[in-house]
């Protein structure tokens, strides 16, 4: 069986194609799209995240604001702040990197108002998610969506296994499948660490997303013939023969579902290359959505 690489830099380039003709036409009306992202402390993974954001909605015509705060701000000016970005009309989303330092609890991210919540990271959110209302999903698993969508898989009916069961990944991916409309009515199954007997849950699946953060958790014998593979782990390994000394590999062993499985996802190459695209796409949304609710009188 020859097997699809599902590639995600194309997928990418042309979903930010769209998202830049939206907040064109967001622009020709006087409006912009604009996010806001709080940054707390010194994190080097967060600011590099934080930089790309903004390179990327630069390039969309998003504006990218950094708010940058100190671990010495404490909850209380860290909510504040937050608060204050909620109340500005100015921005159109907020997102609040992870991790935040000692002192400042994640349950700062309540502060941020539902319709900016671009991240799906409230518990509001995650809430209307899992009833099927309307809301903002966070950027991984729309990324998985998208990836399967835009690569002609049709999940409806399909059994989806699900290996992990994190609130920013599997979690939301489940109730996105699950939504009784166009790109949902999965059969979803949920496995993590505690399940037992693994691979009789993955064997079973259509489609196997990789979601636990453990380097070649799901091996070739762990899927059946002609299923695919969405690969979501994003895991360094030591290397000695790389230049930086190590290498980027997913969850699944990508050299054994070569010729077993029908399509997977490469690490680095594959989900990882939506994600930033996806949370400004939430963005423009969110920009949209106020121009309407103008239109309507509603704000």
């Amino acid at each position: 069986m020859e097997t699809s690489v599902l590639d995600g830099k194309l997928i990418a380039a042309a979903v930010r194609e769209e998202i830049a003709q939206r907040a064109a036409a967001l622009s020709g009306l006087g409006e912009n799209a604009r996010l806001a992202v709080v940054l707390v402390g010194d994190d080097p993974g967060s600011r590099i995240y934080s930089e790309s954001i903004r390179k990327a909605g630069g390039q969309l015509g998003i504006e990218v604001d950094l708010i940058e705060l100190s671990a010495g701000d404490g909850e209380r000016g860290v909510a504040d702040a937050i608060a204050a970005l909620s109340d500005d009309e100015r921005v159109s989303g907020i997102i609040v990197q992870q991790p935040l330092p000692a002192g400042v609890p994640g349950s700062v991210v309540e502060r941020v108002a539902p319709e900016k919540d671009v991240d799906g990271a409230t518990t509001l959110s995650m809430g209307l998610l899992a009833a099927g209302r309307e809301c903002f999903a966070p950027a991984t698993p729309l990324g998985v969506m998208e990836t399967l969508a835009r690569s002609g898989i049709d999940v409806s009916g399909k059994h989806v296994v699900i290996v992990g069961r994190s609130t920013v990944v599997g979690r939301p991916l489940a109730s996105l499948l699950l939504r009784k409309a166009e790109g949902g009515n999965a059969t979803v199954t949920v496995c993590h660490s505690r399940t037992r007997d693994l691979a009789a849950h993955t064997r079973a699946a259509d489609i196997v997303v990789a979601a636990m953060g453990r380097p070649g958790a799901i091996t070739g014998d762990m899927i059946r013939e002609g299923a695919v593979v969405v690969d979501v782990g994003v895991n360094r390994i030591e290397d000695p023969d790389s230049k930086k000394g190590y290498r980027i590999v997913g969850d699944a062993a990508f050299d054994e579902m070569l010729g077993r499985a029908a399509a997977i996802t490469p690490v680095p190459g594959g989900v990882g290359r939506l994600t930033t695209a996806l949370l400004l796409r939430n963005t423009v949304e969110a920009a949209e959505r106020r121009v309407e609710a103008e239109k309507a009188g509603i704000v």
